[in-house]
Order: structure tokens, then sequence, then C-alpha cells
């Protein structure tokens, strides 16, 4: 799995908008304060709001706001927003990808890892993110230096 530029892009828009104070901003100003391209925050704002992370308000004073509270809105659920299905292989997510998947020895490896990358992205909320907090992440961090 990889993190696509889109993904950062929209975790840099959203900080922009965490750092506005539940005030509407212009997706041109979010972009340019986060050096993100504004015909491709245009696009990710659009997306967003689709899915009910963002709104848009209308007006001279208007912009986008947050729509979720950013302590509930996890890694997990922005990426699969933005970019689709978060997964390591693609046996996990589509039955029909691949004819060897009952016999394989690999299939239930990938499964487990796609269980564990879910499990972390999902702890992550985008706030503690933005703000660089993680429990799981120091905890975890520490606990595979160890075992290495």
């Amino acid at each position: 799995m990889e993190i696509s530029r889109r993904t950062d892009y929209a975790i840099r828009l959203i900080a922009a908008l965490l750092q506005a104070d539940g005030r509407p901003l212009s997706v041109r100003h979010a972009a340019s304060m986060q050096g993100v391209p504004y015909a491709f925050a245009r696009s990710i704002q659009h997306d967003l709001v689709r899915s009910g992370i963002l709104t848009s308000v209308r007006g001279a004073r208007g912009g986008m706001l947050l729509a979720v509270d950013p302590n509930e809105l996890t890694l997990y659920r922005l990426i699969e927003v933005v970019q689709g299905p978060v997964s390591i292989a693609i046996c996990t997510n589509d039955k029909d990808w691949c004819s060897r998947r009952k016999g394989c020895q690999f299939h239930r490896v990938w499964e487990g890892a796609n269980s564990i990358l879910k499990d972390y992205l999902t702890s992550v909320t985008i706030k503690d993110l933005i703000e660089g907090k993680s429990a799981y992440l120091s905890s975890n961090t520490a606990s595979i230096a160890a075992t290495k």
C-alpha cells in the first residue's frame, strides 16, 4: 500500500482547516497555505464534500468547513475516501482477483497484515496526526524497536 500524493494533499487541506478554528476557509487560501496545487485542491475538496468530511459554504465569506469531529476522523477513513480501499494485496479486497486464493499459503498472511494495517490506521485520528500525537505510534514504535 502506498499513500498517494492526493491523500497527502487532503491531509494538508484538513490541517489548514484545523488552523482556521472553525471558520470557513477558501480552497484557494488553504491550497496556498499548504503548498497544494489549486486544481488538485478543488478536486480533493469535491471528494471530501461528497463523502461528508467537509461542507461547502457559498458566498463572499464562504469556503470549506470540516463537517466531522477531527478527533473521530481516522486516517483509515480519509485514505479510503481519497484513494479507495486500503490493502497491501489485491486478493484481500477482491475475492475474484486470484483463482488460487483458497489454496494459497500466503493469503492468510496478507489478510493478517491488512488487519494490522487497518487497526493502526483506524487508531490514528486526523487531529492526532496533524498535532503529532499518537499513543499507538509511540507505544508500538518502542515495542517494535525492542524486538529488533
